[in-house]
C-alpha cells in the first residue's frame, strides 16, 4: 500500500514543474489565457463548483481551511512521531513523509490554478471594457471626491440606524447574497458590453462563521478557488458587507486584480435595486477617492469631508473604531502574507494595488 501511494505522490510531484512551466507560458500570453482559460475551461469548471456549493447555508471553504490545517499538524506530529520512534533509516522516513508533503502540495497548486490561478494573467477588465486610466489632474480627483461624498449623503438618508446612530443592514445574510448577484444582472443590463459576469450572477456569497477571527487579520473577503465561493466577513461595520460581497463576486467571474474587482464592486453596488448597496459601494468608493486625495492634498481632503452628513460621518466613526479595536500583529502578518500572494500573482504593487481602484473611477467618471 505504501509502494502504491508512494508511486502516486511521485507522479503528483512530477506534476509541479509542468505546473510551473505553464504559469511561465500564460504570464507571456494573456491571449491564449484569455481563449483557452478564461473563457474556455475556467466558465465551465467554476459552474460546476458553483452548483454544488452555492446551495450549501455554510462555506465550504472555512471547513475545508480547519480541515487542512490540523491535516497540516498531524503530518508534522506523525513526522516526529516517525522520527522518535526510529523503526526504519530515518533517511527513509524523511523520503517519504517530503514526498507525500509534495503530493499534497501538488494537489493544492492543481486545484488553485484550475479553480481560478490562471486568471491572474489574463487580460485586464480596462482593457475589456474600453476604461482608459490616464493621469488626472487634483481638481478632478477632488470634484470626484465631492460627487460620491454627495451621493454617499443623499444615500444615507432614511437608512435604519442602532441605538448609536449607525447604520444598519435590515436584510439577513442570505438576502444579501441574493441582492449581490441580483446587483450584477443589473449591472450587465445597464451596462452594454460588460457581459462578463454570469457566474457573478449564479453564486451566493456565504457569510463566515469565524468572521470575528478574520476581521483580527484584517481581511474582509476571500475568494476560495478550490469550492468557487465568495466568503464575506460578516462582523465588520454592517456597510462593508455589501462592497465586500461584490468585491468577492467579481473574483467568481474571473477578474482577480484587487483594483478591478474594487471598481467592479463598486460598479455593481451602483446598479442595484437595494438602497442600502447603493450606499456601500458610494461610501467605499469615497474612502478610496479621499484617501488618494489626502495622500496629495490634505487641505482638499477636509474641505470634502466637512460636507459629510452626519450620519455618514457617524458610520465611518464606527468603522474606524472597529477595526482599531481589532488591530494586532497577526492582522499586520496576515497583510504582509497577502501583500507577497498578490505580487507573486502579477501584481506587484501588492496590496497598494487596492488603491488603483481611483484611476478607475476617474476614468469611468470622464466617460460618462
Amino acid at each position: 500500500m505504501k509502494k502504491k501511494v508512494n508511486a502516486v505522490c511521485a507522479v503528483l510531484c512530477g506534476l509541479l514543474p509542468v505546473w510551473g512551466l505553464l504559469v511561465l507560458l500564460a504570464r507571456r500570453s494573456p491571449d491564449g489565457v484569455e481563449r483557452w482559460y478564461s473563457q474556455g475551461f475556467y466558465p465551465v469548471w467554476a459552474r460546476a463548483l458553483i452548483t454544488v456549493t452555492s446551495p450549501l447555508p455554510f462555506s465550504l471553504a472555512e471547513v475545508l481551511v480547519i480541515g487542512a490545517a490540523l491535516l497540516a499538524v498531524w503530518w508534522l506530529v506523525s513526522f516526529a512521531r516517525a522520527l522518535w520512534k526510529g523503526d526504519r533509516p530515518r533517511w527513509g522516513i524523511a523520503r517519504d513523509y517530503l514526498l507525500w508533503g509534495g503530493g499534497a502540495c501538488s494537489v493544492v497548486l492543481t486545484l488553485f490554478l484550475l479553480g481560478g490561478g490562471f486568471n491572474y494573467y489574463r487580460h485586464t477588465f480596462t482593457q475589456m471594457s474600453g476604461l482608459a486610466p490616464v493621469a488626472s489632474p487634483l481638481e478632478e480627483l477632488e470634484s470626484l471626491c465631492r460627487e460620491l461624498a454627495a451621493d454617499a449623503n443623499a444615500l444615507r438618508e432614511g437608512l435604519p440606524e442602532d441605538a448609536a446612530g449607525v447604520t444598519l443592514l435590515a436584510q439577513s445574510h442570505q438576502e444579501m447574497a441574493r441582492t449581490a448577484a441580483a446587483s450584477y444582472q443589473r449591472l450587465m443590463e445597464d451596462q452594454p458590453g460588460w457581459d462578463y459576469f454570469q457566474l457573478s450572477t449564479r453564486c451566493l456569497p456565504k457569510a463566515v462563521f469565524f468572521s470575528e477571527a478574520m476581521s483580527y487579520m484584517e481581511i474582509v473577503g476571500v475568494f476560495f478557488p478550490y469550492t468557487d465561493e465568495a466568503n464575506v466577513n460578516v462582523h465588520t461595520t454592517d456597510f462593508d458587507i455589501p462592497f465586500a460581497a461584490c468585491h468577492e463576486l467579481a473574483h467568481i467571474s474571473g477578474f482577480m486584480r484587487e483594483d478591478e474587482a474594487n471598481f467592479l464592486a463598486y460598479a455593481a453596488c451602483r446598479a442595484s435595486e437595494d438602497r442600502f448597496f447603493r450606499y456601500s459601494g458610494a461610501l467605499t468608493a469615497y474612502i478610496h477617492a479621499g484617501n488618494a486625495l489626502y495622500a496629495k492634498d490634505p487641505e482638499r481632503w477636509r474641505s470634502v469631508a466637512e460636507g459629510l452628513s452626519e450620519g455618514v460621518r457617524q458610520d465611518l466613526e464606527a468603522s474606524s473604531a472597529y477595526y482599531q479595536a481589532h488591530h494586532t500583529s497577526f492582522g499586520e502578518f496576515s497583510t504582509k502574507v497577502n501583500d507577497t500572494y498578490l505580487k507573486v500573482n502579477s501584481q506587484p504593487q501588492g496590496v497598494a494595488t487596492y488603491g488603483r481602484m481611483v484611476d478607475l473611477l476617474l476614468a469611468e467618471r470622464r466617460g460618462r
